[in-house]
């Protein structure tokens, strides 16, 4: 319930009575939040059965699907606010609103950072003011007791009053007193001008008097709702008493830089182009600045421009942001500036649609289009602006290709479910297309460590977008999905199994929130990760600090494993090593089918044999009847550390007819071998899976 921001949006748009008392009662106050409270649920739930109930006995073929989504953007545009993390408030307001210095100077003296450091210290109050306020209180407590006891002795009075006036004569603890009073029991803790040096002019601007708004309460449906636009989101401060005050950080923060640019624009109408082309640029550079932190050392490349036939007229030049490249993987970045609507979904619906048409659509369908060029060809050329070739792109040289559609204005609640606004007309293309704000992408740069585990998290992020089943509200829905369930589109499949439940997933990001609710706290806390058995932690530290080529797929394929199967690995190179010094020679270890390789631990008293190690492999290909399966080989040195890892996808291909049938005779062998020593371990029973690793049943292979 959203009690504090809209009993603030009813006193801006209700005229006050005369007489207003001057205090009001904890029954009063109690009933008050019991109504707002009653109000916010009835609309949540009752409300929104009964409206599609009636839409639905009015019209049978109503669009069961855009009533979902207008029922989610309703019940989110009336229940969810804090667009962004606390300790991220800061940066995103310097990203945006630096290069408007000049106008903020011309319009109200000041400049884009001295207007951001008052808004942290507004944000400081409102965050941690009473927390500090507590401590403060307790270290006050303490020192003036302390100068009673030392006036009681000193003066030999035990008159407490007179004591206590003579304390306070003391200029610093009265200051402190009327300070710590005024903000623990008065409003000097909500003072926008007591605690900031915001100029007047621009707090008129971001202020409402009681009763100054028209619109909230003015005749029609939804008067006076949290469903229509709130005054708050027009001017985020209050005017009591002839004090300017801000009672919730979310109403400041969530909107201000749409706030200040419709002031800007009423005041100064001839900056409106300098202020979209400014805004165009530092959007367009933004997430390849937080990519870069993802992906350090990442080749850039932006914008970038290529010669393509888009459907039945000529070839034409076409234009993509830019290009991510890391490894095998290929990001097209595409950049919307835009901004999304700020009216309600209950009184406008198609804004909001056509909002995710401009911001979703269009980038989806920009980064769709040089997908088509790219892939039209084993290599294209890519040009700079004077269409002059820069570089040449190779198909085979990428494993995955992504689209990346980025906003500079948060949506996520509608941005996390974009593969399936489809349903309600928005086609964002046949490929995924991972659609995130910058906001998104700044949380990514602080929480996810190492470049290979974002590059695996975005291939499970495109796994999952492609799946019916994960139809997520937030995008950090998706991270804390990935962090707890890995390949979290595979886990949803397995939940439904048969069945054509609709799946709710609750809960996933609460991790994340406590983490930087710690952070905020100033408590020590680590940010959340997967799981991973230390050895497997070592492999991918060794591989992100290398520079082989193919490091991104063997990283991706150790953190494909589940949790138990992470837990395998690890202690299978643990007994590997043990081994090589006990047995004198490697002892390899294979697995099969979806997850099929085989692994090599090399350590100084068993030296690495590359050509052995990939003869025994070509026999377990053979053996198993195989395409081709991965071969890991690592190197440890006398301390039990990663010395070097080596890896290659090995087949049969291009072998001699000798070579191949000196393969073939030893994966006989190693048939032979492996049935032999399950049958000393135990009675292979006959529809058991055949232990020479064909995958076959045992009855159906070496028994026969």
């Amino acid at each position: 319930m959203r009690m504090i921001d809209y009993v603030q949006s009813v006193i801006a748009s209700v005229k006050p009575v005369e007489n207003v008392a001057s205090e009001v009662s904890e029954e009063e106050w109690a009933l008050l939040s019991e109504r707002v409270e009653t109000l916010f649920a009835r609309l949540t739930l009752g409300y929104q059965i009964a409206l599609t109930a009636s839409k639905k006995k009015d019209n049978k073929d109503l669009d069961m699907e855009l009533e979902e989504f207008r029922l989610r953007a309703e019940v989110m545009w009336m229940n969810v606010r804090g667009e962004r993390y606390q300790c991220h408030e800061r940066q995103a307001l310097e990203d945006i609103l630096l290069p408007h210095s000049d106008v903020l100077v011309r319009l109200f003296g000041i400049d884009a950072r001295a207007l951001i450091d008052e808004l942290d210290k507004i944000l400081a109050k409102l965050s941690r003011g009473l927390m500090d306020l507590t401590v403060e209180f307790e270290s006050f407590r303490a020192d003036t007791l302390n100068r009673l006891d030392e006036l009681a002795k000193n003066t030999g009075s035990t008159d407490i009053e007179s004591l206590r006036d003579e304390v306070f004569k003391d200029p610093s603890l009265e200051a402190r007193r009327e300070r710590i009073g005024g903000e623990l029991f008065g409003l000097d803790l909500y003072d926008v001008g007591k605690n900031t040096d915001i100029p007047k002019a621009l707090l008129d601007e971001l202020t409402w008097a009681p009763g100054e708004e028209e619109d909230f309460f003015a005749p029609g449906p939804f008067r006076g709702w949290p469903l229509r636009l709130w005054p708050t989101m027009k001017r985020p401060f209050i005017r009591l008493q002839g004090r300017t005050l801000c009672f919730d950080m979310f109403t400041l923060f969530d909107g201000f830089y749409r706030v200040i640019q419709r002031i800007v624009f009423r005041l100064e109408p001839d900056y409106r182009t300098n202020w979209n082309e400014r805004q165009k640029t530092v959007s367009e550079e933004l997430p390849f600045r937080y990519l870069s932190r993802l992906l350090p050392g990442a080749q850039i490349v932006r914008p970038v421009y290529y010669r393509w036939k888009s459907g039945d007229g000529p070839a034409q030049w076409h234009e993509a942001d830019g290009l991510v490249i890391y490894d095998d993987h290929l990001i097209v970045v595409e950049v919307k500036a835009g901004a999304f609507t700020y009216t309600s979904p209950a009184t406008d619906l198609p804004a909001h649609i056509a909002s995710l048409e401009n911001l979703a659509r269009s980038p989806a369908s920009q980064g769709n289009r040089f997908v088509d060029y790219f892939e039209s060809a084993s290599e294209v050329v890519i040009a700079d602006s004077d269409h002059n070739e820069i570089g040449r792109l190779r198909r085979s040289t990428f494993r995955h290709v992504t689209i990346c559609a980025v906003t500079l204005d948060p949506f996520t609640e509608l941005a996390a479910r974009a593969q399936h606004l489809k349903k309600i007309g928005v086609d964002i293309g046949k490929r995924p297309v991972w659609l995130l704000s910058v906001d998104d992408l700044r949380v990514y740069a602080d929480l996810i460590g190492d470049p290979l585990t974002f590059l695996h998290f975005v291939e499970q992020r495109m796994t999952a977008a492609q799946s019916e089943l994960v139809d997520l509200n937030d995008e950090m829905d998706h991270l804390g999905l990935y962090l707890k369930e890995n390949n979290y589109a595979m886990y949803a499949a397995e939940l439904v199994g048969g069945d054509t439940a609709k799946l709710q997933f609750d809960g996933y990001r609460t991790p994340i929130d406590d983490y930087y609710s710690a952070v905020i706290r100033g408590e020590p806390a680590g940010a959340p990760r997967q799981e991973k058995p230390v050895r497997i932690a070592e492999i991918i530290d060794f591989l992100n600090k290398s520079q082989k080529p193919g490091r991104s797929a063997v990283a991706s394929f150790l953190l494909d494993a589940a949790g138990d199967h992470r837990e395998t690995i690890a202690k299978l190179i643990d007994e590997q090593i043990k081994g090589n010094s006990k047995l004198g020679r490697p002892k390899p270890f294979s697995t099969y089918g979806d997850h099929a390789f085989t692994l090599w631990t090399w350590s100084p008293p068993v030296q690495r044999d590359s050509v052995f190690a990939l003869r025994h492999t070509m026999a377990v290909v053979a053996a198993a009847h195989e395409e081709r399966r991965l071969m890991l080989e690592l190197e440890f040195d006398a301390r039990g550390k990663v010395e070097d890892i080596h890896w290659s996808h090995v087949n049969l291909d291009g072998l001699s007819a000798d070579e191949r049938a000196e393969v073939e005779q030893a994966a006989i062998e190693l048939r032979r071998q492996r049935v032999a020593a399950a049958k000393k371990d135990h009675k292979i029973g006959r529809n058991e899976p055949c232990p020479c690793g064909s995958g076959k049943k045992y009855k159906k292979c070496c028994l026969v």
